[in-house]
């Protein structure tokens, strides 16, 4: 049996009243929040780009705008917005966005082809396992191979996703699987420049998983074995060898990924959560910057190339998006201002960041928790010779370390109200709470 045919049949299988409830829990604060993150970017560049680019006729609300658009083109403008910030939950094993698309896919789409809201909820749950099993088994290879993840493993998800909500059958699904591999897409380049090709990826997902799901509703074909054959996706887009294809459907039904997603505390790439911890525990012991002569930090091989090199340029981002994946930066902002909100990166030359940040050096070291959990561990010299550790082996926010419902919630409200009033907010709040008894859903 090719593993197309196992997740096909269990997406079949699976009924709403078979899930257990803090998994379905778990999905609508995993919604919540990732609408929330599409709320506070609707001011963004790229969001208000894209809406130029994509106004269509329709009655879908385009989240945080005055315009309704066409359903797809509206999902595709709410992917953007909630990964825009890079405020958005991870898979940390997966290393996987998969709520800024399969959010926007079962909210905005969803509600436009099908109106049942367990059915919603079953779809969204169905594209995180989906979604998660294929950038587990991949075991970091597609990032090493210069790929996103959330752009390669994404579209098995949403395809999954789009699948229930338009109701496919076994075969279907199957060929829809098999169809999805040929639409992965998305390169790690965007770091070169902080340009806006990351957040497209997410875009890319929703509607090519869109596509994907009606052309096999009408018996268009795929292939069977696109996860084994001799062209799968993980000799393709990582590195086969390196890979495990047997978290495709390890314990599936049993061990729910949704429940290993982690919510991030901090609006910027999560490999670096771990280290600005580390930086806001300095601050927190009372250190001041001129008694600290450097901070050597140990980073996993992955995140290097995300948030390290080339460590010249890292020391002094030009824009907000390069900030967020600047590890000696985002470390300088914990270090002075103890926390990281949206509004940090407003001034990107303020010189006790520029010059702390030029303390900070890294070298290659494996982590026993990576990428479960996204570490921090650092080695910092004073002036006077002292050497002092700092450690966060399971970062906060992770699943592991979670946020509380009430810092979700104080989350959610202050994105919400960056483009809405503080009652429609919590009208949006009580929606996704009470989700699956929804017959729509009104932004």
């Amino acid at each position: 049996m090719f593993y197309s045919e196992k997740l096909a049949e269990f997406i079949i299988k699976l009924h709403f009243d078979d899930i257990p409830q803090n998994v379905i829990y778990r999905a609508k604060e995993l919604m919540l929040d990732s609408l929330g993150t599409a709320l506070a970017a609707h001011k963004e560049e790229c969001v208000l780009n894209a809406l130029n680019a994509l106004k269509t006729e329709g009655s879908t609300t385009v989240w945080g705008q005055e315009q309704k658009i066409d359903a797809i083109n509206a999902t595709i403008l709410n992917s953007i917005a909630s990964h825009a910030l890079d405020f958005d939950d991870t898979h940390t094993e997966a290393i996987l966005h998969g709520s800024a698309f399969l959010t926007p896919l079962c909210l905005s789409y969803g509600f436009s082809v099908c109106k049942d809201a367990k059915q919603i909820l079953k779809a969204f749950i169905i594209g995180w396992e989906i979604a998660a099993r294929v950038g587990i088994a991949s075991k970091g290879s597609f990032h090493k191979r210069g790929f996103h993840t959330s752009a390669i493993a994404g579209i098995f998800g949403s395809v999954s996703a789009s699948a229930v909500l338009l109701n496919l059958n076994k075969e279907q699904i199957i060929n829809a699987l098999g169809l999805a591999g040929s639409f992965a897409s998305g390169v790690n380049e965007f770091l070169s420049n902080g340009s806006n090709s990351k957040v497209l990826h997410l875009a890319n997902v929703v509607k090519n998983g869109i596509l994907v799901a009606n052309l096999a509703k009408n018996n268009m074909s795929g292939p069977l074995s696109i996860f084994e054959g001799r062209d799968n996706i993980f000799k393709c887009f990582g590195i086969e060898e390196n890979s495990d294809k047997t978290e495709l459907d390890k314990a599936l039904g049993q061990i729910w990924q949704i429940m290993q997603v982690s919510i991030k505390p901090y609006p910027s790439c999560h490999f670096t959560h771990g280290f600005i911890e580390c930086a806001i525990s300095l601050k927190n012991d009372g250190l001041k910057a001129d008694e600290i002569k450097n901070i050597h930090c140990f980073v996993d091989e992955v995140p290097i190339s995300f948030v390290c090199d080339p460590i010249e340029k890292k020391y002094q981002p030009k824009t907000a998006y390069e900030a967020k994946f600047s590890l000696p930066f985002l470390m300088a902002l914990g270090f002075f201002d103890g926390k990281i909100t949206l509004n940090s990166y407003e001034n990107l030359m303020r010189k006790e960041l520029i010059n702390f940040a030029q303390k900070i050096t890294y070298e290659k070291k494996q982590s026993t928790g990576f990428p479960k959990y996204f570490p921090g561990h650092i080695k910092v010299t004073l002036q006077n010779g002292q050497v002092i550790q700092k450690d966060v082996f399971i970062n906060k926010g992770n699943f592991d370390n979670p946020l509380s419902f009430e810092e979700l919630k104080e989350k959610f409200l202050n994105n919400a109200k960056m483009s809405l009033t503080e009652e429609k907010a919590h009208d949006l709040l009580k929606q996704i709470i009470n989700l699956e008894n929804q017959n729509d859903f009104k932004p």
